[in-house]
């Protein structure tokens, strides 16, 4: 009972490399997903100094944000690497891939790379190109395991917005194992064989609004099941929640047995 109590107040440190343009939205989303976990998580947010910031307030960023040039000081147990919307630009057109690159190389610590953050370190780590999409992917998909893991235990739904792709025989090339997988969107997440490194192609982590959102910003194609019957005029079906709890809860419990 005492060593189960001791467990429980181990704090777990996640660094989070907050790649996308609203920052407060990411933020949001992992404070949701984090919250409903019964663990000591401490959450801090780490950007890169190479970048140039056009959608964010520069001193926003220097106020609540780590320099990823200043993070071994943190004393971090894992990281998330979130997506950005950049991927039809070559990896080495982005202005702190040299940054971005030298993390990928040297991190030896859990860590989760979630969209162009799963690409940009596959071709960090293994020259692992992606490829142009003929159409962006977009909507909630059905997944099926492909490996027992850790991680899912269940066949998941889980959301897509992507305009590339990374091939699956390039990932099983790299010694990589695929986790879970859709007829439709491809690979969704595979990961080193020790987990140590997870790649998701997918947005589990977003909110139930997001999809809407992108829709409505773009006026283009209406993502897949998403709206009830396909219809934007009807309810929004949050059919990953569930997942994506357990994905997260189980990834903690990953993290906090290598503490």
């Amino acid at each position: 009972m005492l060593k189960n109590i001791f467990r429980r107040r181990i704090k777990i440190k996640i660094g989070i490399i907050n790649l996308m343009p609203i920052k407060t939205e990411v933020e949001s989303q992992f404070s949701t997903i984090f919250q409903k976990i019964d663990k000591n998580i401490e959450l801090k947010y780490i950007y890169p100094v190479t970048h140039t910031y056009k959608n964010t307030c520069l001193n926003y960023i220097r106020e609540n944000y780590i320099p990823l040039n200043n993070i071994k000081k943190e004393n971090f147990d894992g990281f998330i690497i979130t997506g950005a919307p950049i991927e039809k630009y070559n990896f080495e057109e982005i202005d702190f891939w040299k940054e971005i690159d030298n993390f990928f190389k040297t991190n030896l610590l859990p860590s989760i790379y979630i969209c162009w953050g799963a690409q940009s370190a596959l071709y960090s780590k293994f020259g692992i190109q992606k490829y142009e999409l003929k159409k962006k992917l977009f909507g909630v998909y059905e997944h099926t395991i492909k490996t027992s893991n850790p991680f899912i235990q269940t066949d998941f739904q889980a959301p897509h917005s992507r305009n590339t792709f990374t091939k699956r025989e390039c990932i099983k090339k790299a010694g990589l194992i695929i986790l879970g997988e859709s007829k439709e969107a491809g690979v969704f997440i595979c990961s080193s064989k020790d987990y140590k490194d997870i790649f998701i192609f997918g947005h589990s982590e977003y909110q139930k609004e997001r999809l809407k959102f992108e829709f409505e910003r773009d006026q283009k194609e209406i993502p897949k099941n998403y709206f009830k019957e396909d219809n934007p005029n009807n309810e929004i079906l949050f059919s990953w929640e569930n997942h994506r709890d357990e994905f997260y809860k189980n990834w903690i419990n990953f993290v906090g047995g290598n503490i």
